[in-house]
């Protein structure tokens, strides 16, 4: 682009910072964010400034009435330099605030997958003993809810809201049997019920994830150490493996599906099938459409940015954080909630926590 172009002739300095600003914002919209790009708007705006302060310290032979003039301006250019410069540092901040730590506590035994955060980020559902899946609001017009599961001589080990909210999927586990229930929850108008999407023996369900419209459901299909990705429809219930590995969690878009496989977290394509490894790591969550944390085995939160031929990662930062051992993180809320899930030493337990960026 010639300069001409990118400074027209015959603007003020306040629409010449304006226009750069709005660039800038539109920029951050665009996802992911090209970091390349950014560098280099960044460097465009850093020498707008100093073009500016030079102009500023230059004698002036105007009236004074212009001098006034351009005394306003330059208070109006120093403003909108400031809120640049905010907004490159919001821009670039790469980390979490903990805002209410020990929201659940549940017992040494339990696991990862027991708890999970609905969508809309108003409240959490985990199991309790046995054959109970209860709720905690996270908001004030949120009531709990207690439901029983079908009784079972074995456990529930894992929970996934649909991502209308309406809906849970519980996996039973008994003895060399697996089952995955679809769970509707009690509201003023009804009492809740459950139904049974799939059952299968010598095999064990886990990790639940439902599709962008829930009428899907993904989960991991483990028989003889070998892990598979599965696929029930929640409504024709037909049936199909999708690859290897286990941990699915659908995009919010549906374009997308990670995985875990070997030790590594991998992003599947699903119109092309194409398979992009981001690195070593556990439990993926999708932030938005195109961004996703998962856990390095130190227990490092780790954000990755998915571009149309690459991938941007880095390190996450936990603020506040006091548990012992960070082990998965959920997103909510179009990811402005996320829900922490940690393991404590002293005492065993495993700690729930609310974070908010």
């Amino acid at each position: 682009m010639r300069e001409e172009e990118k400074y027209p002739q015959g603007h003020t300095d306040d629409q010449t910072v304006a226009q750069l600003l709005t660039h800038l914002k539109r920029m951050r919209r665009s996802v992911p964010v090209n970091y390349q790009l950014k560098a280099d708007l960044k460097k465009q705006l850093l020498e707008r400034m100093k073009e500016l302060e030079a102009k500023k310290v230059q004698p002036q032979a105007e009236r004074p009435w212009m001098k006034r003039k351009w005394v306003w301006s330059g208070g109006t250019v120093l403003a909108a330099v400031l809120l640049i410069g905010a907004y490159l540092l919001w821009w670039g901040d790469s980390s979490v605030t903990i805002n209410k730590q020990e929201v659940l506590t549940l017992p040494a035994e339990a696991t990862v997958e027991q708890v999970d955060i609905d969508k809309s980020a108003t409240q959490i559902a985990y199991i309790v003993q046995s054959s109970e899946l209860r709720t905690i609001p996270i908001d004030s017009e949120t009531k709990p809810v207690t439901f029983k599961l079908p009784p079972t001589k074995g456990k529930y080990v894992a929970v996934a809201w649909s991502n209308l909210g309406k809906q849970i999927a519980v996996v039973e586990q008994v003895e060399q049997t697996s089952r995955i229930w679809l769970v509707d929850l009690p509201t003023t108008y009804n009492v809740g019920s459950s139904r049974l999407l799939k059952e299968e023996e010598g095999v064990a369900f886990s990790s639940p994830s439902w599709s962008q419209h829930d009428d899907s459901l993904a989960y991991t299909r483990s028989k003889n150490g070998m892990d598979e990705i599965w696929v029930s429809s929640t409504i024709s219930f037909q049936e199909w493996k999708l690859a290897e590995g286990s941990q699915p969690e659908w995009s919010p878009d549906g374009r997308f599906l990670s995985l875990h496989k070997d030790g590594e977290i991998a992003v599947m394509e699903m119109r092309t099938g194409l398979i992009t490894i981001l690195g070593q790591g556990q439990w993926a969550s999708w932030r938005s459409e195109h961004e996703l944390t998962y856990t390095k085995a130190d227990g490092q939160l780790m954000e990755a940015e998915l571009g149309d031929e690459s991938f941007v990662n880095r390190e996450l930062h936990l603020r506040n954080q006091s548990a012992a051992e960070f082990v998965r993180g959920n997103w909510a809320a179009k990811g402005k909630q996320l829900l922490l899930i940690s393991r404590e030493s002293q005492p065993v337990e495993l700690v729930v926590s609310l974070a908010s960026r």
